[in-house]
């Protein structure tokens, strides 16, 4: 393995700390460096590394973090000790101990955010979790010891109401990845009574997330973490109501993002206003004149859209421009609007949003969202919630654009609050309606909604790792 002499990513991390001049590790960072080159360092790189760290979590100087673990994190496995590989050297000096102490200390920071959204903290957190996930990728015990000391603390994140939903997301993404190729010794660890506390609270989280996304990857890590069997009984361990737990039993990993789709429209659905994901079928949705198109599934009933009050998005899933059945995740978040209008023409209901920046979907692009519903929905309210009545505004568009009308009933719960629901269920839901007022509390009643969409998040499955395409970030 050949050696540079201008990498000296050590001495870079000496100047940084002796100095506090960050510079010559900012220029290292913009020098690529192939597989087969050994960066030498020696064994008291590990405690340098810590200690710069440490010292800079504690200023809360988040983009020197960043830049420090986006360095170790792109030359880790090019990393020499003693003649040996470097990281597995450090993983035995305790690296994942000291990244629990790191993440702790980065957790604190995120607190004292709340629930803004700080885009340094989060691509600090991103960074962070990137070079976790080169750690837990290097070795068999790399990864035992990532998920023995990250997973729970991971989980204990996911259901802290104090965090930004996009910090959440990310690091469920991150868990889900380890639990996918989760070894089996240390899968043990997840029948341990701490873990047992930690998927109810995460049953409880699915309710309150305010972002489908979010909903889906607690799903995911959920059913990644037990088996269909296991679920049978622990059901009615995460979800007080039995209706619930019932839901999601159906849940199959072989049918998980369709069967996700008919049990989040229930969880949704039953909490009427208090919601904070409100879904409905879109009849037809463009981009500028182009035509999005809903995704090919023969599962898949309607063109779902999701207003998320949590992380104050709209989402929906569009058919990729392949032919291979691929989902492409599209999110409007609301700093990306301009204005936005609603109108009803020929019996639909259009939603027309003005993006500051171009916006790209597949290869399309466009500034201009339109988004056809039936007319009877009401999405105002919602919209407002969502976007800010601040930037409503009336419009006198004349649009000329045919769309058929879809079948879809509403039923309304005990509080007056709409469930949409396909004509292919509306007999069965009446029924299931009539059963839970029966049961209920006067003043709590509850209906079973709408049915399904495919979601992306499923570790291996049709192109898992979709994100909205923005050109300007």
């Amino acid at each position: 393995m050949p050696i540079r002499p201008d990498l000296q990513l050590e001495k870079c991390i000496d100047y940084a700390l002796r100095k506090n001049d960050f510079k010559p590790l900012k220029t290292l960072l913009q020098i690529d460096v192939h597989e087969d080159v050994m960066i030498k360092c020696s064994k008291q790189f590990f405690h340098k590394l810590d200690d710069l760290i440490c010292r800079e979590l504690n200023k809360k100087d988040i983009q020197t973090v960043s830049t420090i673990l986006v360095s170790v994190g792109r030359y880790g496995k090019n990393i020499s000790v003693l003649g040996q590989a470097g990281l597995l050297t450090m993983i035995k000096q305790g690296l994942v101990q000291k990244m629990v102490s790191w993440f702790e200390k980065s957790k604190e920071i995120i607190r004292s955010q709340g629930n803004s959204e700080d885009e340094a903290v989060i691509n600090m957190i991103e960074d962070l979790f990137d070079f976790l996930m080169v750690i837990h990728d290097v070795s068999d015990e790399g990864k035992k010891q990532v998920v023995e000391s990250f997973v729970p603390r991971i989980c204990a994140l996911v259901i802290d109401s104090r965090v930004n939903i996009c910090i959440q997301q990310e690091t469920l993404k991150k868990m889900n990845a380890m639990l996918d190729k989760m070894p089996q010794d240390a899968r043990k660890i997840l029948s341990n009574q701490e873990m047992s506390i930690l998927m109810c609270s995460m049953g409880e989280r699915i309710l309150d997330a305010g972002d489908y996304d979010l909903q889906v990857g607690i799903i995911e890590a959920l059913c990644r973490m037990t088996t269909e069997k296991q679920r049978q009984e622990l059901a009615y361990q995460w979800f007080s109501m039995g209706f619930i737990a019932n839901a999601f039993k159906e849940i199959k990993d072989s049918e998980f993002e369709t069967d996700c789709r008919i049990f989040l429209n229930l969880v949704n659905g039953m909490l009427g206003d208090k919601r904070r994901v409100f879904t409905f079928p879109c009849l037809s949705a463009f981009l500028d004149k182009y035509e999005l198109q809903m995704p090919s599934d023969e599962k898949l009933e309607e063109f779902w859209i999701d207003f998320n009050l949590g992380s104050h998005t709209l989402s929906f899933y569009a058919a990729g421009d392949n032919d291979d059945h691929q989902w492409e995740a599209v999110t409007v978040p609301e700093e990306k609007v301009k204005i936005y209008s609603i109108e009803v023409k020929e019996s639909k209901k259009l939603l027309t949003i003005i993006l500051k920046n171009i916006f790209k979907v597949n290869k399309k692009e466009g500034k201009e969202l339109l988004l056809y519903f039936d007319a009877s929905f009401e999405i105002t309210n919602v919209t407002q919630k969502l976007f800010g009545a601040n930037k409503y505004r009336e419009s006198t568009r004349k649009q000329g654009i045919s769309v058929a009308k879809t079948s879809v009933h509403i039923l309304f719960d005990a509080n007056g609050s709409q469930i949409l629901v396909p004509e292919s269920q509306i007999s069965t839901v009446e029924e299931e309606l009539v059963c839970l007022k029966e049961k209920s509390n006067p003043q709590k009643e509850f209906a079973k909604p709408s049915k399904y969409i495919k979601n992306s998040n499923q570790g291996d499955n049709k192109n898992s790792q979709l994100e909205v395409n923005m050109v300007s970030k």
